[in-house]
């Protein structure tokens, strides 16, 4: 979903994403001192991601982004 700088902004994304979707499987990663991921996920088949792309459709995010983890 996104990379922040403040631990705190992060799990803001993330209470958003569960109060405004239907996703659930929605993780935070601490990726160094000051930076977080948000991301959704794991997946275990295609139409599950299919559905949580959608979900996230109401967000009007700019852009998304798949990552391979």
């Amino acid at each position: 979903i996104g990379d922040f700088y403040f631990e705190k902004s992060a799990k803001l994304m993330k209470s958003r994403m569960l109060a405004e979707t239907t996703i659930e499987k929605i993780n935070i990663d601490k990726l160094s001192g000051n930076k977080f991921r948000v991301f959704i996920g794991p997946y275990d088949n295609l139409n599950s991601l299919k559905k949580s792309f959608n979900a996230i459709s109401i967000l009007e995010f700019d852009s998304i982004e798949i990552i391979k983890k």
